[in-house]
């Protein structure tokens, strides 16, 4: 059997990978080696390893990176980026040195995720990338997506034209396939909880219109924390129900942090670390808008036909279907496009902008896929060739 080991780091990558490691856990040729680290880990980040558990699954591995450096996961505010991604890089490397997988899979493109993916490289282990190709110009996750998908062996891609960008990037056409974004799989669950369920759960009256907010850290805009301040702003202005999702670790995170829960305090909404997956879909198949800066608003936003305010520039050079409306980290531009998101007219107007792939096989195609391939040993990619 081939062994693929899977590293998931947190709230933002579980979601995506959680069919894809059932599908591999299932797959009569593959076993499954779950690596869980990072904010998993962390009481502050709602210790969402207990979300993987829920869903069935128990860590073969647990890397607290978040750990070293003297800080406390569960109090401390997060260490410096470069410190979390050294870190990160020594836990998984000795992880792979420990005991090699035939493969490591990855998705998407944060920080620890490239450190891992650095890691793999020194250990000559191949690297399996979901969801490269893509493209976010606000953030240094830009950078990183590219460099793990030029540190990768096989492409794992959620649309043609991020399939046409890694190719152009010097990568073998025959190790780039499409399979959708398995992210979307969840969709299709038949256990999501139902609006009642929800508001047990989050202590709080789940009246419409109901509004789901997340902001990260623009970390290449020219003011981090800009599109939080607007996205403040515009709960203060427009009045609905709002659920808020705290942001990740990157640098300026502590910051949107204590604006999110100040903000959250209000009659009418609540703040949490965590959703995690059941919860998260519950409300997107509810919720009457999103607003923020997060990738959500233009991947799983569209399943549902959910209108989406995407504030700022981070998600700057993403795809985006007609269910995104784009404003500036302006707050008077950001209330109106919240107001319009929230109109009955346009809700008619997104439907059916569905994503072509989105039908709950994304991982089933991925397993299958995986299982069809083999791993390179030694790791190494053919040479780029370039016209004459």
């Amino acid at each position: 059997m081939t062994t693929i080991a899977v590293l998931t780091t947190g709230r933002q990558d579980w979601g995506i990978l959680h069919s894809t490691a059932t599908a591999i856990r299932a797959h009569p040729d593959l076993q499954l080696r779950l690596l869980v680290g990072g904010t998993h880990l962390s009481a502050r980040h709602g210790h969402t390893v207990d979300e993987v558990r829920t869903d069935g699954f128990e860590p073969d591995v647990e890397l607290s990176w978040l750990a070293r450096h003297g800080t406390d996961p569960d109090t401390d505010a997060d260490p410096p980026a470069s410190d979390q991604a050294g870190a990160a890089l020594a836990a998984v490397g000795a992880t792979l040195r420990a005991d090699p997988p035939d493969a490591l899979l990855l998705v998407g493109d944060r920080l620890e995720t490239a450190a891992a993916a650095v890691a793999a490289t020194l250990e000559r282990v191949p690297i399996i990338h979901l969801h490269g190709g893509e493209q976010t110009l606000g953030a240094f996750d830009d950078a990183l997506r590219h460099a793990i998908t030029k540190l990768s062996h096989l492409h794992l891609v959620s649309h043609e034209e991020h399939a046409r960008r890694i190719v152009a990037m010097g990568e073998d056409p025959t190790t780039v396939h499409v399979v959708g974004a398995p992210g979307l799989d969840a969709a299709v669950r038949d256990d999501l909880p139902s609006r009642d369920d929800l508001a047990r759960d989050l202590g709080l009256a789940l009246d419409a219109p109901l509004v789901l907010v997340t902001v990260h850290p623009g970390t290449l805009e020219r003011d981090p924390i800009a599109a939080a301040a607007a996205v403040v702003a515009t709960m203060d202005a427009v009045p609905a129900t709002y659920v808020v999702t705290l942001p990740n670790t990157d640098p300026g995170a502590d910051a949107i942090r204590e604006l999110l829960v100040a903000a959250a305090a209000k009659t009418g909404r609540v703040a949490v670390d965590a959703l995690g997956e059941r919860r998260y879909w519950g409300l997107l198949r509810i919720a009457d808008a999103m607003l923020g800066n997060s990738s959500s608003a233009l991947i799983e936003a569209p399943a549902v036909d959910l209108p989406a305010v995407d504030v700022g520039d981070r998600q700057a050079g993403r795809r985006a279907g007609r269910n995104v409306l784009h404003a500036p980290a302006d707050p008077d531009l950001v209330i109106d496009a919240l107001r319009e998101a929230l109109l009955p007219g346009t809700r008619e107007r997104i439907a059916g902008a569905r994503p072509a792939l989105a039908d709950g096989r994304a991982g089933q195609r991925i397993a299958d896929i995986i299982a069809a391939w083999r791993p390179p040993r030694p790791p190494r990619k053919p040479p780029i060739t370039v016209p004459g």
